[in-house]
C-alpha cells in the first residue's frame, strides 16, 4: 500500500471513418501513431511536475515541497489514528482479561511488537519515542530531543502543540505528534505510590528497573509519535 498517490495521465484516441482499402487503413494507422508522439512528449512536463522518481520502490523527491508536506501531514494523522486504535484495543483487551498488573506485563512484552506489526501493515515506521522513556528502545535520538524540547517549551508557554513533518538524517520524512499525559495515564505515569497504586508501582519497578516515565502531571508532554515514511526519500542534491 502506498501512502503517496501519483497521478497518471490517461489518454485514449478514438479512430473512426469508413476505409475502403487495406493499404489506406495501414497508412491511416501509421499517421495516427505519428500524431500521438507529440502527446507523449507533452506528458513529460506533467511527470516532472510531480517531482518524484521511482527508484527501487522508493519515491525520490528533490525537496519537501509545500504540497508534499501537506499530504504527509494528512497521511501522518491517519496513520497515528490507526496506530493509536491498534494499541489501545490491545491494551483494553489486556486490562479486561487480567487487570492493571496483567496489562503491565502485556505492555512489557507486546507494545513494541504491536507497533512493529502496525508498521509492516501500514508500510511505514511506527514508534512512540520519549526522552523520559519507560522502555529504553523508545528513547529519542538527538534530533527528536530537539523536537521534544520544542514541545516542552510550547507547553511552558501555553502554546497549542502542533504536529509537524521533518526530514531525518537518512532523508526520510517523519511525522511527529505530541503525546501528552491524560488523566487516565496518571495511574501508570504519575507519582509512584500517590497517583500510581502501590502494587502497580512495585510491578513497574520490577519490569522496568530504569523507568523514567513517572512523576508527570496531567497535560505535560510525555513523548511523541514518530511515523517515518520509509518509501519516500528527500534528496537535496546541491552542486
Amino acid at each position: 500500500m502506498k501512502t503517496i498517490s501519483l497521478l497518471f495521465l490517461l489518454y485514449a484516441t478514438l479512430f473512426s471513418g469508413c476505409l475502403q482499402h487495406k493499404e489506406q487503413t495501414k497508412e491511416n494507422q501509421q499517421t495516427s501513431k505519428e500524431n500521438q508522439q507529440p502527446a507523449k512528449e507533452n506528458q513529460q512536463p506533467a511527470k516532472e511536475n510531480q517531482q518524484s522518481v521511482k527508484e527501487n520502490e522508493v519515491m525520490v523527491y528533490p525537496n519537501l515541497s509545500d504540497s508534499l508536506h501537506r499530504e504527509l501531514m494528512v497521511q501522518g494523522a491517519v496513520l497515528v489514528h490507526k496506530s493509536m486504535f491498534g494499541i489501545k484495543s490491545a491494551l483494553m483487551e489486556a486490562l479486561q482479561k487480567g487487570g492493571p498488573l496483567y496489562a503491565l506485563e502485556f505492555c512489557n512484552t507486546q507494545a513494541i511488537p504491536i507497533t512493529d506489526s502496525l508498521a509492516r501493515v501500514l508500510n511505514v515506521g511506527v514508534k512512540r519515542v520519549a526522552k523520559k522513556n519507560r522502555n529504553p528502545d523508545n528513547e529519542t535520538n538527538d534530533f527528536e530531543n530537539t523536537v521534544y524540547k520544542e514541545y516542552v517549551m510550547g507547553y511552558i508557554q501555553k502554546a497549542i502543540p502542533k504536529t509537524r513533518v521533518d526530514v531525518d538524517k537518512d532523508g526520510h520524512p517523519v511525522y511527529y505528534k505530541l503525546i501528552d499525559v491524560k488523566q487516565e495515564c496518571m495511574v501508570c505515569h504519575g507519582k509512584p505510590y500517590v497517583d500510581i497504586p502501590n502494587d502497580v508501582a512495585t510491578k513497574i519497578r520490577a519490569l522496568y528497573p530504569d523507568d523514567k516515565a513517572i512523576d508527570f502531571e496531567v497535560g505535560q508532554p510525555r513523548g511523541m509519535w514518530a511515523i517515518t515514511f520509509n518509501h519516500i526519500l528527500i534528496k537535496n542534491d546541491k552542486p
